[in-house]
């Protein structure tokens, strides 16, 4: 859940060096993906921005 590119930028960077040690001490192959609920309006309104980081979407439908 973010609103806009640069903290989803700083969460997948946390990310994907959190997980790639992980994946790295387990000694199996694993691939993943980063993504995003876009679920504020701010998150709706900047989604192309965000898609440069983004793997993925998903949509808050409640």
């Amino acid at each position: 859940l973010v609103g806009e590119v640069k903290e989803l930028k700083y969460v997948k960077d946390v990310v994907v060096k959190e997980a790639d040690a992980l994946i790295a001490a387990s000694g199996i192959e694993m691939k993943y993906l980063v993504g995003t609920m876009i679920e504020i309006p701010r998150a709706a309104l900047t989604a192309d921005e965000i898609a440069t980081e983004a793997e993925f979407f998903s949509f808050g439908t409640n």
